[in-house]
């Protein structure tokens, strides 16, 4: 377990629309993921969140890596992967953090369950189609805070904050949100954690739920 003390307040930071808010929650929180966000989110927002206590959650992606300076800046040193088992797309990107003598993780077997929300809709048996709500998932069923503290998180009912050339569409994007009920997921997984507060600033629109606060 990366995070193996009790915690009350974990924050989730993404790289959506809504990023742009993060001075309104940064202090509500010492311990946090930052999902797939690299070198642009890094210059903008790095000095709100330097002195916490962060591990990188990150897909199979080459773009996710930091610069080697920036997870020593941040004092990073733990990586935490979205699948359960080395394939050979993580194992070419897992070599680029640990030449920066960064510990890797996969993802803890038991949360390959809720990818049963997405049977018939596709290949997704041992593969989460959102890293996004699964960091969320990891967080509510491993790390088990009292409060959720979540930003950048938009469903591509908003843009990223940057965008990079290789970023998929935003409306294929958009269409693949909807497809699969991602937002739907991210609902029901409030509604079964009531014990958990959850606090978002987010572009989109969700229904309301008593533990979940749209700040």
């Amino acid at each position: 377990m990366i995070f193996n003390q009790p915690i009350d307040d974990f924050g989730i930071v993404f790289k959506g629309e809504s990023l742009s808010r993060i001075s309104e929650i940064v202090d509500k929180f010492q311990f946090c993921f930052i999902v797939n966000n690299n070198d642009l989110e890094y210059k903008k927002f790095a000095n709100f969140i330097k002195n916490k206590e962060i591990v990188h959650f990150v897909n199979r992606s080459k773009t996710a890596p930091l610069r080697r300076k920036y997870y020593r800046e941040l004092n990073i040193t733990d990586i935490q992967f979205n699948k359960a088992e080395l394939d050979e797309e993580i194992v070419k990107v897992k070599r680029i953090y640990e030449r920066y003598g960064l510990n890797c993780h996969l993802l803890p077997k038991e949360l390959l369950s809720y990818n049963d929300y997405f049977l018939g809709k596709g290949n997704y048996e041992r593969k989460h189609p959102n890293t996004g709500v699964l960091s969320i998932i990891y967080a509510a069923h491993i790390i088990k805070p009292k409060r959720i503290w979540i930003i950048g998180l938009d469903f591509y009912q908003s843009d990223y904050l940057f965008r990079r050339r290789w970023n998929n569409p935003l409306n294929g994007q958009r269409e693949k949100m909807e497809k699969l009920n991602i937002s739907g997921q991210f609902i029901e997984l409030v509604k079964s954690n009531p014990n958990i507060q959850f606090n978002m600033i987010t572009k989109a629109t969700l229904p309301k739920v008593d533990n979940l606060n749209i700040l």
